[in-house]
């Protein structure tokens, strides 16, 4: 397992994220162990964490500070010491309003489960197969869960040999303690109308990410969900707190800020690069975004 101690989109942690169809492509860990640490600032200027998902399961931890972060369809509060389960292949991210936290995760397959001995679970298999979904908030308060997940994350930082074990280990006795205290509810069907809106909202965040440097117009990404503007528009906004232009200027943004850390290209260009063709506009929703213009930005890293 490598440490990664600044953030998931930094270029400090040596994580270069990959897109195919809008899902996150990296590879967690190494094969045998595919699990990764991520420690998370939110006040870290570099800090960003848009929409996104991936095949793998994650728990995060607030150690300070309060953080919401944005599953699914709904917003959810954290308090310094609550957790947060998030399953595979949900949409997930920073709340509009995220918060000031200092936040730890981890990532990781839940078939690493098994590949140290541990028999197949009825329990395990529900969860891999969505027909059980665990509860997404665990307050600091259920001192049986929170403990385990303390000697969790207390072993991925050390790091110390047999970690590995240990890591599964408690992952295994974690996913336990939500069975026994019954943290989990067992999935309803979802209405074919939701469904629908999950997938056509899904397509529409995969254009942005795939061709974000292009001309992306909001016919187009009305189009590409098969909706009109207007409801595409209301569906959208109910779904992600943003509306499709905000979103896709907040992406842009964020991809600029790679760009600014890890390139010495002209701003012109940056802003050309990430699909700005007005480099004033560029310039003002950077600032709105950041909080700072794109050179401030800049040096506020090398330094």
């Amino acid at each position: 397992m490598t440490k990664v101690l600044v953030n998931q989109y930094s270029s400090v942690s040596k994580r270069t994220p990959q897109k195919q169809n809008g899902q996150e492509k990296f590879q967690r860990g190494t094969v045998l162990f595919p699990l990764q640490y991520y420690l998370n600032d939110t006040s870290d200027p570099s800090y960003d964490l848009p929409i996104h998902w991936h095949t793998e399961f994650e728990l995060l931890h607030v150690q300070s500070g309060a953080y919401t972060v944005f599953i699914k369809d709904r917003n959810i509060r954290l308090e310094q010491g609550d957790l947060c389960f998030i399953p595979g292949k949900t949409l997930h991210g920073d709340a509009q309003n995220k918060g000031q936290a200092l936040y730890e995760s981890v990532v990781f397959d839940i078939e690493l489960i098994r590949q140290h001995g541990y028999l197949p679970d009825s329990f395990i298999n529900a969860i891999i197969t969505g027909s059980i979904i665990l509860d997404e908030r665990i307050p600091r308060s259920n001192e049986a869960v929170s403990g385990i997940a303390q000697k969790l994350f207390e072993s991925l930082q050390d790091s110390a040999e047999g970690y590995e074990l240990e890591v599964s280990g408690y992952l295994l006795i974690f996913l336990g303690a939500l069975k026994r205290q019954h943290l989990y509810i067992e999935r309803q069907i979802i209405p074919s109308n939701k469904r629908k809106q999950a997938e056509q909202l899904e397509s529409v965040i995969n254009l942005i990410r795939k061709r974000y440097a292009e001309d992306i117009t909001l016919e187009l990404m009305a189009d590409t969900a098969g909706l009109s503007p207007k409801y595409f528009c209301r569906i959208f906004r109910e779904a992600t707190e943003h509306t499709p232009v905000e979103y896709l200027n907040w992406f842009r943004i964020n991809q600029s800020c790679t760009m600014l850390r890890e390139t010495n290209d002209k701003l012109s260009e940056i802003a050309e690069a990430c699909g700005f063709n007005d480099f004033s506009y560029f310039i003002k929703m950077f600032k709105r975004y950041k909080g700072m213009t794109p050179l401030k930005y800049r040096n506020f890293g090398a330094s």
